[in-house]
C-alpha cells in the first residue's frame, strides 16, 4: 500500500532505484514507491504486468495540489477494511461513518445506508473544499476588521502623540512665558524700590556718623563729672565744644508697590491654566428621512421620535412621527411660519416675520399671544425657566447691513408676555444685532445667529443678559482663508455644552466650545447631507438635520438623523 505522506524532493533518492545507475530520476510509481529514470520507465517498469494500472508522477510536479490528490486516490484503492484486514474496502457505511469492505456488505445490519466509497470520498473531498472557501471568506473577514483596527489604533496613536506634544510644547511656552514676565516684573519692581533703598542708606549712614560724635562727647562730659579732681573740671570746660550737630533730615517718600496675581482657579471646571482637552465628536449617519417640503427650516421635539416640523417657502407647518424609516404626518396647517417654540406641553409659539406672536394651541386654535406692532418677529425661544425670547426688527423685508435709524432687538418675556428686558446695545452703545433669525440659551448666555449681508453671510455670536458681547465667531479657516464665508442658519446645543451651527451653502457643521472657539468644522455632503439648515437635539442627544433644496417645488427636502460620537 502507498505511503500517504507528503513527497518532497529531499525524499527523492540520488540515483534510479531500478537501474540504480542514472542520477536523472524523471519519475515516480505511487503504486510501487519506486524512483527511476526516462529508460527505465519505457523499458522496465511499463512491462510490468498490472503497471499500466499504476499512478505514475513527474517528479517535477512534487508540491502541488495534484500530487496528494493522486497520492490519494492510490491509498483509496488499496484502502485495508478496518475490521478485515485482509479485505480492501469499496463502499462507505453512512449509519457506522466508517469505510467498508465486501464482507461488511454480507454482514446484517438494519438500516445500513452503502455508498460506493470513491463517491463518498469524493463528497467529502467537495465539501472540505467548499469548507476551505467559507473559512477564507471568514479569515479575510477578520484581516479586514483586523486592518481597520490596526489603523485605527495607528491614527489614534498618531493623534494621541501629537496632542500630547502640543500639549507640553505649550506647557513650554507658557511657562518660558510666565518665567520672562515674572522677571520682567521683578526688574521692574526692583527699579522702583532700588533708587529709594539707596536713599534710605545714605540717610541712615549721616545720622549713624552723627549720632557716633555726639555720643563720644556724652561720654567725655560723663567721665569728667565722675572724677573726683577739680582741676579736672576746668580743664575739660576750658576746651569744651558746646555747639550741637546740626543735620537737616531729608524728606524722602519711598515707592510702594502691590502686587495682584491672577486668580487662577484650577478646579472649576469651567477653567484651565494652559487650556481645555476637548474629544473631537464624530458625525455618524443613521437614518435618512425624505419630507414632502422643498426645505426644512425647523424641527422641534417634544416626545419621543415626535416632532414639528415647518417650511417657510412650502408654508406648511406639520405635526410627525419618525417610525419605520419613513415620516408619519399626524396633523398638517397651512401657515408660514419662520420660527417656532414649544411652550406648555404641546403648545407652540409661532413667528410669521409679522407683528403679532401667535400660540397654536394643542387643541388646533391659533391665538395671538403678543403683538409688538410695528415691530416685526423673527426668531423665538423659550428658555428652560420658561423666559420667552423674541427677535424683532423694524420691517420685513429686512435691511442689512443695518441702517442707522433701524430696530434689530431681542426681548425677553415671562410666560405671561409680561416685558422683561431689552437687548439691542452693548454698553457703548454700539449695536449689538444685524439680523436675528435664531436664537438658544446656554447656561445665562444667549446664542444668536445672525445674518450680516446681502449674500445671507452670518456669524454666531454669545451675549449675557445685560447686553455685552461675550464674543463671535464669524466661521472657521478650513472653509475660506481669504475670506469670511459662513453661512448659519440655526444652532443647536449638547448636554455636553458644545455649540453645533449649519452652514448651508458649504454643506457643513461648525462645533464650537462654550468659549466660542471652532474645535472641528464637518464637511457633511460626504455623507450625503446637503444645505442643512435646521438642527435639533432630541432627548437621547441625536442630532436633526432638516435640509433645503435648491429646485423650489421640484425636489423634496430630506431629513437626516446622525448621531455625535
Amino acid at each position: 500500500m502507498a505511503s500517504s505522506k507528503s513527497i518532497g524532493m529531499a525524499q527523492t533518492p540520488t540515483v534510479c532505484q531500478f537501474c540504480e545507475d542514472s542520477p536523472d530520476i524523471k519519475w515516480k510509481c505511487v503504486n510501487c514507491e519506486l524512483f527511476f529514470c526516462q529508460l527505465c520507465n519505457s523499458k522496465i517498469h511499463s512491462k510490468i504486468k498490472g503497471s499500466s494500472k499504476h499512478e505514475i508522477l513527474n517528479t517535477k510536479d512534487f508540491g502541488i495540489e495534484d500530487l496528494a490528490t493522486s497520492m490519494r486516490k492510490v491509498d483509496l484503492e488499496n484502502l485495508v477494511c478496518s475490521k478485515h484486514s485482509e479485505q480492501k474496502c469499496g463502499a462507505y457505511c453512512n449509519e457506522c461513518r466508517v469505510p467498508s469492505c465486501s464482507k461488511c456488505l454480507m454482514e446484517p445490519h438494519k438500516g445500513r445506508d452503502y455508498i460506493p466509497l470513491e463517491e463518498m470520498y469524493n463528497n467529502i473531498v467537495s465539501e472540505m473544499k467548499e469548507l476551505i472557501t467559507k473559512f477564507e471568506k471568514n479569515l479575510q473577514v477578520f484581516r479586514n476588521e483586523k486592518d481597520k483596527l490596526q489603523k485605527m489604533l495607528c491614527d489614534g496613536d498618531t493623534n494621541f502623540q501629537e496632542t500630547r506634544e502640543i500639549i507640553l510644547q505649550t506647557e513650554k511656552e507658557m511657562k518660558e512665558a510666565i518665567s520672562k514676565h515674572a522677571n520682567e516684573l521683578l526688574q521692574e519692581l526692583d527699579g522702583k524700590w532700588k533708587p529709594s533703598e539707596n536713599r534710605i542708606n545714605t540717610e541712615l549712614a549721616e545720622l549713624k556718623k552723627n549720632e557716633d560724635e555726639l555720643e563720644t562727647r556724652k561720654n567725655n562730659l560723663n567721665q569728667a563729672l565722675q572724677s573726683h579732681q577739680v582741676e579736672e573740671i576746668f580743664s575739660t570746660n576750658k576746651n569744651l565744644d558746646k555747639s550741637l550737630v546740626t543735620y537737616c533730615i531729608k524728606k524722602i517718600n519711598p515707592s510702594r508697590t502691590k502686587f495682584i496675581p491672577r486668580n487662577i482657579e484650577l478646579k472649576k471646571e469651567s477653567q484651565s491654566m494652559i487650556g481645555i482637552l476637548y474629544s473631537v465628536p464624530e458625525i455618524g449617519l443613521r437614518e435618512t428621512y425624505q419630507s414632502d417640503f422643498v426645505d426644512v427650516t425647523k424641527i422641534l421635539f417634544y416626545d419621543d421620535n415626535t416632532a414639528f416640523l415647518e417650511s417657510f417657502h412650502s408654508e406648511k407647518l406639520q405635526k410627525v412621527k419618525f417610525e419605520n424609516h419613513e415620516i408619519k404626518v399626524k396633523g398638517e396647517i397651512q401657515i408660514k411660519v419662520f420660527d417656532m417654540a414649544l411652550i406648555n406641553d404641546e403648545d407652540l409659539l409661532v413667528s410669521s416675520r409679522k407683528c403679532d406672536l401667535i400660540l397654536y394651541t394643542k387643541d388646533g386654535q391659533f391665538k395671538t399671544f403678543k403683538s409688538f406692532s410695528p415691530l416685526k418677529t423673527f426668531c423665538v425661544y423659550v428658555t428652560k425657566d420658561s423666559k420667552i425670547i423674541v427677535g424683532l426688527t423694524e420691517s420685513y423685508p429686512i435691511t442689512v447691513p443695518p441702517p442707522i435709524d433701524c430696530i434689530r432687538r431681542l426681548v425677553v418675556m415671562n410666560k405671561d408676555g409680561d416685558m422683561l428686558h431689552t437687548i439691542e446695545y452693548d454698553r457703548d452703545n454700539q449695536r449689538l444685532l444685524s439680523y436675528p433669525c435664531r436664537v438658544q440659551t446656554l447656561n445665562d448666555k444667549t446664542v444668536v445667529v445672525d445674518i450680516i449681508n446681502r449674500e445671507e453671510e452670518g456669524r454666531v455670536i454669545m451675549l449675557d443678559y445685560g447686553g455685552q458681547l461675550h464674543w463671535t465667531y464669524n466661521g472657521c479657516n478650513s472653509i475660506n482663508s481669504d475670506q469670511v464665508k459662513f453661512y448659519p442658519r440655526d444652532v443647536a446645543i449638547t448636554s455636553t455644552d458644545l455649540i453645533l451651527a449649519s452652514d448651508v451653502e458649504n454643506h457643513a457643521i461648525h462645533v464650537l466650545n462654550p468659549a466660542g472657539e471652532v474645535i472641528v468644522w464637518k464637511d457633511v455632503k460626504c455623507l450625503g447631507i446637503e444645505f442643512p439648515w435646521s438642527l435639533s437635539i432630541d432627548k437621547s442627544d441625536v442630532l436633526w438635520i432638516g435640509c433645503n433644496t435648491r429646485i423650489r417645488d421640484e425636489t423634496k427636502a430630506k431629513i437626516h438623523c446622525v448621531k455625535l460620537t
